[in-house]
């Protein structure tokens, strides 16, 4: 299915506050509503909240990892703080360079949904892989994945954003992703400390538990 926004069906219509336009893509695509300077919310598509949504579910399930990776690698698997520091540095750098090669995959074959589920598929995968891991090795393995997923599916997640709204409106969009981003990145860590030390939750199964957003994102 091809991301190029193509309305098939146009509707006018006058309300109380002037003239909208509305249209509607053809099969399962992004419904779009009439936009008007006093209705904002109404400017974004379908797809947008979706998307939205995803970031929101997949940042949760990347943050409640923060607070407790460093505590799971030098408490319990007994490794040394620089070993915390190239985990961490392996992670960031694979998640940079996967993005750009994700976006000239995306490009290429003008795929961008497949290419987005696999990202956040492999990034949910990552979560519990670290925490049944018994080395710090297994853990490497597991951010790896996490942080392939997580660059992997970047560029073809903003490139279904920018095709699911008109050019005028893709500032609100993105805006409204990068909320769920944001949020995400809030309510995640939160989420981690409240099972750690307010219901005492294992610590492993908190990287259990960290699959069940991931999975909502994807």
């Amino acid at each position: 299915m091809s991301n190029t926004i193509t309305p098939t069906v146009f509707y006018r219509t006058l309300n109380m506050e002037g003239l909208e336009i509305f249209y509607r893509e053809a099969g399962p695509r992004a419904v779009h509503y009439g936009c008007n300077a006093n209705a904002i919310p109404r400017c974004i598509s379908r797809n947008t909240v979706l998307l939205a949504f995803a970031s929101l579910f997949a940042d949760i399930s990347s943050e409640m990892l923060y607070p407790i990776l460093p505590i799971f690698l030098t408490q319990v698997l007994h490794a040394s703080g620089s070993v915390v520091g190239a985990v961490e540095g392996i992670a960031e750098a694979t998640q940079n360079v996967v993005q750009g090669f994700s976006g000239w995959l995306s490009d290429k074959l003008q795929k961008r949904k497949p290419l987005a589920l696999i990202g956040y598929f492999v990034s949910a995968l990552g979560k519990p892989l670290m925490g049944i891991a018994t080395a710090w090795p297994g853990v490497l393995g597991g951010r790896f994945l996490d942080r392939f997923g997580a660059g992997f599916r970047s560029a073809p997640r903003d490139a279904l954003i920018a095709s699911s709204v008109s050019d005028e409106y893709r500032g609100r969009a993105f805006g409204l992703e990068g909320i769920g981003d944001n949020l995400g990145a809030f309510l995640g860590p939160l989420l981690a400390v409240l099972l750690f030390l307010s219901f005492h939750f294992e610590i492993r199964w908190i990287f259990l538990l960290a699959i069940v957003p991931g999975l909502l994102a994807f």
